[in-house]
């Protein structure tokens, strides 16, 4: 029996341990649908109640149970694949964009930058910082770059609080 995605979705909304409480629940709302015109909604339930009840019991109660984990594994799997995409960006410590520092007369620099080692003046190795600079902290910053202690990943120049980055940032493709 092939149940269509709406079907199957609507099977998953009205779930129940049985095969008879499941058409229960399905056939509960039909009444409520032809009041509000649903009718889409409505043969998509009529249609679902149908197909369920060609299907025997065994096989109807393992198939209510199958749909279910799969709608619970595909939720599942979209949350974990986004917090695993959030985990692979670090988050930034250090100043916040908001912060007072940014605007500050002497700050002319805003850097993001990563630890690469412990010999860095701030940090633990694979950490991000973003700071606001005077021309002498972007100076000491550069300096330590250049001794490998870390690894500036963006530059922007600061003027009155206005943050002006030195490269465009990329256009979406359309």
């Amino acid at each position: 029996m092939n149940f269509t995605k709406s079907e199957l979705e609507m099977l998953y909304q009205y779930v129940a341990p049985t095969k008879e409480e499941t058409l229960a629940g399905l056939k509960e709302i039909v009444p409520v649908l032809e009041r509000k015109d649903d009718l889409l909604t409505k043969m998509i339930v009529e249609n679902t109640v149908r197909k369920l009840e060609k299907l025997a019991e065994p096989e109807c109660s393992r198939f209510i149970a199958d749909n279910r984990a799969a709608f619970i594994a595909e939720r599942d799997n979209s949350i974990r694949r986004r917090l695993a995409g959030a985990a692979k960006e670090p988050v930034l410590l250090g100043h916040d964009l908001a912060g007072t520092e940014r605007f500050l007369p002497g700050t002319r620099h805003m850097v993001t930058v990563e630890i690469l080692n412990s010999d860095s003046p701030v940090g633990f190795p694979g950490e991000r910082y973003r700071f606001f600079l005077s021309d002498e902290g972007y100076k000491n910053a550069r300096a330590s770059e250049g001794r490998g202690e870390v690894k500036i990943r963006s530059h922007a120049a600061v003027c009155a609080g206005k943050l002006y980055p030195d490269k465009k940032p990329k256009q979406p493709e359309r």
